[in-house]
């Protein structure tokens, strides 16, 4: 799974050239109004980003997020991580921060001993293994002091709704795309994280992107 999803992400850049921009969404434009844009400014009004004063994004992508966020809070310090090398090119043109190409798999190993005050992910933790979600949400637990924040598509059922026909998906597309529904209520429970669940505005859900968790932490 780690093997598909790895090579699915790391060279869409190169397979789809219209990823970044389908990806940015006109973020940058001024009165432009899409979805991806309004939901990256309605991420950045929440008020757990009002409050930090440093922000890690896992799955940064071009940088959308990240961009409305400097907009909203310039002062604020901004990190992100994306498997992408074309994506990260092009939000480190657009985004001033610290940002890194790599794999979440591997999440132990980027960006060791940076603490932040809150680590946000959208439409990420669907591509990942269920079975690795806990692992790396306590380690993102350890690496934020206020806040985790998730937007992301969940279930109870944890099921596969994009991926081979041989996984027996309820919904399936061509090749190895690979998308999961996680528990995410149950893994935070599990973890012991209390949280507040949200369903997000209408108009700026998307596939992968309809339910909102806000995680508060203390040390």
């Amino acid at each position: 799974v780690r093997r598909i999803t790895a090579a699915q992400w790391r060279t869409l850049g190169a397979r789809s050239p219209r990823y970044i921009d389908a990806y940015w969404d006109r973020v940058d434009e001024p009165g432009s109004d899409t979805v991806g844009k309004r939901r990256s400014q309605w991420l950045a009004d929440l008020s757990p980003f009002r409050e930090a004063r440093s922000v890690l994004e896992l799955g940064c992508g071009a940088g959308r997020n990240l961009y409305a966020l400097q907009q909203r809070h310039p002062r604020t310090e901004l990190y992100g991580i994306d498997i992408s090398p074309e994506g990260i090119a092009h939000a480190s043109r657009q985004v001033r921060g610290q940002l890194l190409s790599g794999d979440l798999y591997d999440f132990d190993t980027l960006l060791p001993g940076l603490e932040v005050d809150l680590i946000f992910t959208m439409g990420v933790l669907i591509h990942l293994h269920p079975g690795t979600l806990p692992a790396l949400i306590a380690r993102m637990r350890r690496q934020a002091r206020r806040h985790l924040v998730f937007v992301e598509q969940v279930s109870e059922r944890g099921e596969v709704v994009k991926g081979p026909a041989r996984w027996r998906p309820s919904r399936r597309v061509t090749g190895c795309y690979i998308q999961w529904s996680p528990n995410l209520r149950k893994i935070l429970d599990d973890i012991g994280l209390r949280f507040q669940f949200f369903e997000i505005p209408l108009d700026v859900q998307s596939n992968g992107a309809r339910h909102l968790f806000i995680v508060p932490l203390s040390r």
